[in-house]
Order: C-alpha cells, then structure tokens, then sequence
C-alpha cells in the first residue's frame, strides 16, 4: 500500500491532447505543400530534361538551351527596364496621390480615393483592349482625331510599343502603389512636417525633405512589391509585346511552355530567374534599411492633421482627376463603345454600329462553359480559401506556439511569388508528382488552388485585423462554459468575423474572374475561364468577341465590389 501511495506521488501526467496540438502541425504540413512544395520543385525540376510524367532524368541541357537562346538577353533586358520604368514613373505619383489624399486639404479626397481604389481592382487586358481602339495605328481614335487635325501624314502613337507598355500599365501599377503607401501616410505624425513648416520650408520641400524619407520603409516595400508585379506581368506584354517583337521573360516561359512538344526545361529554367531576383530584392531592402529607425508613432499622442494648399488645392484636384479620367475612365468608356461596332475599330462603313456581338454571346456554348468555371472557380476559391485564411489568422494571432512565427512567414510568400511562377510551380507539381495528384492538372479544382495561394497574403491579413478587434474575454466564457475550440471557434469567431470574411471572399471572387498569369499554365480547352478565353479571342484577332467579354467582366466586378462597399471593405483593409 506505501508503495502504490510513493508511486503515484511521482508520476507523471502525460499532456492533455488537445485540438490545437492536432491541427497545428496540419497547418504547417498544408502550407509547407501549397507553397514551399511547388517552388521547391520547380527549381528542383530545372534540373530534369524528361517531360512531366515521363522517368527522371537529370542534366543541365534546359538551362543551357534557356540561356544560350539568342532572345535572351533582350528578354532580360526588356523585363528591368520596363519594370524599372513602371516602378518610377508610378512611385512619384502614388506618393502624390497619397500625400493630397491624406495630407492635404484637397476637395473631393474620397471621390478620388475611391476611384483610385476601383483601379486596382479594374482587369488589364479589357482595359487594354479600350487602349486599342484609342492608340492603334491604323484605326485608334486618338490618331485618328490627331491626324485629322493637324494634318499628320502618319499617327503620332502606337499602342504597340515599349512606351505603349507602360502606359498600359499606368493606371493598375499606380493604385497598388497607392493604397501600399497610403495607411503609412495616414499614420504619420504631422508635427514633424508642422517643425518643417515653421522652419520655412513649403509644402514641396517638406514633402521631398521630411515625409519621404521617414516612411522610407514603407516606400521601399511597395517598390520592392511593384517591381516583382512587373516581373509577372504578362497580358499586356502578350498583347502588345508580341506585335512589337518586345518580349519579357514571362512571354518567352509562354512561348516555351506552347511549343510542341512543350519545352518545360526551358521554362523551368527561366523561372529560377524569378527567384534569384526576389531573394536579392529582399536582401537589397534589409540592407537598405539596417541601422536606421524611421518611428513615427510613439506612446506619446501625435497629431494627423490636413494641410492648407490655398489655391493650390484645386490645381491638385484637376491633376487627380485628369488621371482619373484618361487612366481609367476613358479606356473604359471606349472599350463599350466597341463592344456595338460591327468590326472593332472600323469607323468607315455605312452602318458601323450593331448589337449582334452581345445577343450571340450569351448563347455561345463557349462562353456559358467558360463564364460556369469563372462562377465555379470563384466561389471555390472564395469559400476555402476565406476558410483557410481565418484558420491561419486565428493561430498566429491567438495562439502562442513555436510555429505561429513559421505560419506567418508562409502566409507572406506568395507576394514574393509572380503569378507566372506559382501558374508553372502548381503545373510540375501536378504533372510531376505521382499518377494521383496527376489527376486534378486540369481542373477547376487547380485553378482555386492557384488563387487561395496567390490571394493568401492580403486575405490572411484582412482577417487578422479583424481577429485582432475581438477580445479574448470572449472565446475564455465559450471555454469556461464547457465548450471545445472547433465549437467556440464556429459558434463565437465566426459569426463575429462574417462581414470581413465575406469581403475576402469577394476579393477572392474577384481575384479568380481576372486573373490570367496565376492560371495560364493551368487549364485546358474544357476549364476556361472568362479571362483565359478572352485571351483566346484576342489571339484569333476576334476583338469583337472579346471586347464584348471584357465589358462583361468589369460589369461583374463592378457589382462585386458594389456588395463589397455595402460590407466596408475600405474600412477593413485600411484597418489591416
């Protein structure tokens, strides 16, 4: 009897298994495999000179071919500049544009936020196609007008062009800019810039002197970001490249990846591109900012107040608007008008304008097909993956364990990732890895995956804001009361995060109607999206067909974001 007594004096309690402890290392595992896995292969991959499906075998012959191609260099030297343009010419004016917005006494600041906003959110290649009709040599109105006029023997612009490149790209690169940069803006103490001020200097030396360079963090992020955004661009410079013979690397992988037989070596190859250049980007940006501190928010209370333009102010509401209108406005009013023409972009015949294009689309087997796997993709999409973004949230933000750090840095490394890249990193891991995961290459199912791993990062960090607004005290009574995590977690945080989780959910939706660089590589002739055929159709020269399936899709992205609005999506991702 003593000893059964000393026995159970020291034994020792083995820990509660709880569902934390279970599903903690699921997370881990499901991350590591949607995104390490796929980047990890594909530069594995690089190495292999079979065809996907087919026995490994390695050797250096892809990235010999790939780098002793002759259009190469040019490729290469097409992509940083175009990118190194872009990024330029967009940051000083998204840090206009931020600075009148947050900063200034402007009238109109959320008429022009607001617009700013739906720029983001706009598709490029319909809004290219609306360039098009204005700045094609041969029939764009703007020529046109300006031949006309000033009696011009030939047209002073050509869409298709270096330059026509980046004007295409103005609009959407200048609002990502934007809304990087403007919480940063908002945040910022404005006694700093009022010492400026008393110190005599005026509103453009405290802009250059005092504001700049103390969010410079913030300023090289989102260069950081808008230059890995250039490196995936791919519509317009398919559309508008290829007429030109511009090409970029994210053009060559397409062309590489469309010969017959495909060359993946080659494309594979080329990719590994992509991640040398982000790894030095992100090393540049730590190297920049080490050893210095840019506080602007302290314990302390700090003031954010407007400044006073005077007459200026309106001299600044007309250059936000000028770009409003010509940016975005314009190209889009365009592209509806050529949606009624009876061959896009000719002005000439008897009875040019005509409405067949719109009464036989919707009738077309094609476009029902291609507009059910938009719907199916999307709500696919939107439905996991606002799921999986709240799962990950909840556990960086509310638990305590070793791995939430890991989590955390996972969820981030899409935005690291072209869309080109995670389109050709999903293609190896679905050809490459077994007769089983061979089976979903294809599918609607594949293409969801690519956009929950491409919208991870905005997605996880919207809804952690909103995890973060609610308290502990909450979850702590549901556990008090007997109830297990799953429980508490469907009955309490998920009611609770519904409003921010149903924005995400849109946003996904949304991601998934216009995205074309994260799924190229992905579907086939039966999974289609609106997108993709629109592509198709642009490549047959059918610019009618298209133009018609352009409007369509900014009309349902424009009620998206309508039922966003009506769920305050600016007030949770401003939040976040």
């Amino acid at each position: 009897m003593e000893l059964t007594k000393r026995i159970a004096l020291h034994r020792v309690e083995l820990p509660t298994l709880s569902w934390s402890w279970i599903l903690l290392p699921l997370f881990v595992a499901l991350l590591a495999f949607m995104l390490a896995y796929p980047v990890g292969l594909l530069f594995v991959k690089s190495f292999a000179i079979n065809r996907p499906g087919q026995p490994t075998a390695w050797g250096l012959e892809g990235w010999i071919a790939a780098f002793s191609d002759r259009g190469l260099p040019l490729a290469l030297a097409n992509t940083f500049s175009l990118g190194a343009v872009r990024v330029a010419i967009t940051s000083v004016l998204a840090v206009f544009f931020a600075w009148v917005v947050t900063r200034t006494d402007t009238p109109w600041k959320g008429l022009i936020e607001a617009m700013l906003w739906l720029g983001f959110f706009l598709p490029l290649l319909p809004m290219t196609l609306g360039w098009v009709l204005l700045l094609d040599p041969q029939y764009g109105l703007i020529n046109k007008f300006l031949m006309k006029v000033f009696q011009l023997s030939a047209p002073p612009f050509d869409i298709y062009s270096y330059w026509g490149i980046v004007w295409c790209h103005l609009a959407f690169s200048t609002s990502v800019r934007f809304l990087l940069m403007t919480p940063a803006f908002k945040t910022m103490d404005a006694a700093l810039e009022e010492a400026a001020r008393i110190s005599g200097s005026n509103n453009l030396g405290i802009l250059c002197r005092i504001t700049v360079p103390i969010l410079a963090p913030a300023l090289l992020v989102s260069t950081a970001l808008g230059f890995i955004r250039s490196l995936e661009s791919f519509e317009i410079e398919l559309v508008l490249g290829i007429p030109a013979r511009i090409y970029v690397i994210s053009t060559k992988v397409y062309d590489f990846i469309h010969f017959e037989p495909p060359l993946y070596g080659r494309a594979t190859a080329l990719c590994s591109i992509f991640l040398v250049m982000i790894f030095l980007l992100i090393w540049l940006q730590k190297a920049l900012l080490r050893g210095r501190e840019y506080t602007t928010i302290t314990g302390r209370s700090y003031a954010v107040r407007s400044f006073s333009l005077g007459p200026w102010r309106w001299v600044t509401f007309a250059f936000c608007m000028l770009f409003i209108f010509v940016m975005i406005v314009l190209p889009l009013a365009t592209l509806v008008m050529g949606t009624f023409m009876e061959f896009f972009g000719n002005f000439d015949l008897e009875k040019p304008w005509t409405s067949r294009h719109w009464a036989t689309a919707f009738t077309d087997p094609i476009f029902l097909r291609s507009f059910k796997n938009t719907l199916i993709l999307g709500l696919g999409a939107g439905v996991l993956g606002t799921l999986l973004y709240a799962l990950i949230s909840y556990y960086i933000v509310r638990t305590r364990f070793a791995c939430r750090g890991l989590i955390d840095v996972l969820s981030w490394l899409p935005w690291a990732l072209p869309g080109v890249l995670i389109s050709l990193a999903l293609l190896w891991t679905a050809l490459g890895s077994g007769n089983l995961i061979k089976l979903i290459y294809g599918t609607v199912f594949l293409l969801s995956l690519a956009i929950i791993i491409k919208e991870m990062p905005l997605g996880t960090q919207i809804i952690k804001a909103g995890v973060m607004q609610i308290s502990k005290e909450l979850e702590e009574a549901s556990t008090a009361s007997g109830a297990s995590w799953p429980a508490g977690f469907r009955r309490i945080m998920l009611p609770l995060l519904r409003p921010t989780m149903m924005a995400v959910g849109i946003i996904v939706f949304i991601s998934a109607v216009r995205d074309i660089p994260t799924v190229v590589f992905l579907s086939t002739h039966n999974s289609r999206t609106i997108s993709l055929l629109m592509l198709d159709y642009i490549a047959e020269a059918n610019m009618e067909k298209a133009a018609v399936l352009g409007v369509f899709i900014v009309f349902l992205i424009f009620v998206l974001l309508f039922i966003v609005r009506v769920l305050g999506l600016r007030r949770v991702v401003i939040q976040s």
